[in-house]
């Protein structure tokens, strides 16, 4: 079985009460920008990205119909013909786009399924998404197995925010849901093949636009820092996942950080990460995960990260070496930049440091705030 790198829905305090402030925040952005009418591109759009029309209810996100002017240019935004998008390229929409991620909005309602149910699973070329498999669900599960037209919409979000070029190794798109609330979103590697990867999408809890703009930016954390160019992946451990002894044995002769994909090379983004902010307390972290109790285990979890509050940008980040470097990520995509005041800043400061990852981070930032000023009322 592969890894699920899943997203359980903590959002960083920034986040928490968003709702509350949405609507006045976008429409004050509106304001300060003063956007004037759109533009239509000369270029003829290409045709919608899925190879089968939705026929299913409205999508609850929003997105504009691709057959309606969907990529109409705002102001300075230039238009991109090869993706049919529009975003700018000056940095400008970097501030913007902070303050409508910004905000603090009460946890939201939780009603879980005893499991988690796969629904359907999409073949991913580029950008189009096509063959769904249909998998056999209970009757009050099939409105969200049959609601294509959403399926469609968060996946044209996904691809629209992440630039092609970024994500060519995910070649799944998964619909599931385990209810109201747990997990929002994962990534793991394909079941058919450890260098490529599925991205998978609890439809239930979309409907917070900005609560899934920020996991989506997480799992895309995950495909940074896990894809075969930062860890090649153990193609022996991919064919027989409950060979613990194997596990433990490619665990061991990994000289760097071994996070169960295949052991990081040198210059990876998580391997440096570790070096630099777990390396003195993993042997700590290590031993809570031997606590078979599920309640002594979260205990010591817990008492673990207050311990050490200043060095984490959330709770969730304390998961892991994998979560913590992707929480780290969506901070520094959603986040003004800090000082550097405490080791959870510096977390965030670590991605400085790459002149690719600062020049991604404008990209998916202006990708970002052009879909989600579309989708005001």
């Amino acid at each position: 079985m592969p890894v699920f790198r899943k997203n359980i829905q903590k959002l960083p305090w920034q986040l928490k009460a968003f709702l509350l402030v949405a609507a006045f925040s976008l429409l004050a952005c509106q304001a300060v920008t003063g956007v004037p009418e759109a533009r239509v591109p000369e270029s003829e759009p290409p045709a919608s990205p899925v190879d089968e029309s939705p026929t299913a209810s409205p999508n609850p996100l929003e997105l504009p119909d691709s057959d309606n002017q969907i990529e109409a240019c705002l102001g300075d935004e230039i238009y991109h013909a090869d993706e049919n998008l529009c975003y700018t390229e000056d940095g400008s929409a970097i501030p913007l786009f902070i303050e409508m991620m910004s905000g603090d909005v009460a946890e939201g309602d939780e009603n879980l399924l005893d499991e988690e149910y796969t629904l359907v699973v999409y073949e991913v070329d580029g950008n189009r998404i096509s063959s769904p498999d249909f998998e056999d669900v209970a009757d009050d599960l099939r409105v969200y197995q049959e609601d294509e037209q959403k399926h469609f919409a968060i996946w044209a979000y996904f691809a629209g925010i992440i630039p092609p070029e970024n994500r060519e190794n995910v070649t799944q798109y998964v619909i599931t849901t385990d209810g109201l609330g747990g997990s929002l979103a994962a990534v793991a590697q394909s079941s058919d093949d450890p260098f490529e990867w599925a991205l998978e999408v609890d439809i239930v809890d979309t409907s917070n636009i900005q609560e899934l703009t920020f996991t989506l930016i997480h799992e895309y954390g995950h495909l940074l820092t896990l894809n075969a160019e930062q860890a090649p992946p153990n193609v022996e451990i991919f064919n027989n996942p409950d060979d613990d002894d194997l596990y433990a044995q490619a665990e061991y002769s990994c000289p760097t950080y071994f996070p169960g994909e295949g052991c990081m090379t040198d210059s990876a983004y998580l391997y440096q990460f570790y070096t630099q902010f777990w390396a003195g307390i993993y042997d700590e972290w290590l031993d809570i995960q031997s606590i078979e109790d599920d309640d002594e285990y979260y205990e010591a979890l817990d008492d673990f990260y207050f311990a050490r509050e200043d060095e984490f940008v959330t709770d969730y980040a304390v998961t892991n070496p994998e979560e913590d470097i992707a929480e780290s990520w969506a901070f520094f995509i959603t986040q003004p930049k800090p000082a550097g005041n405490n080791i959870a800043g510096k977390k965030v400061l670590f991605f400085y440091q790459f002149p690719e990852l600062v020049v991604l981070r404008e990209e998916i930032i202006a990708r970002t705030y052009s879909r989600l000023i579309r989708m005001q009322p």
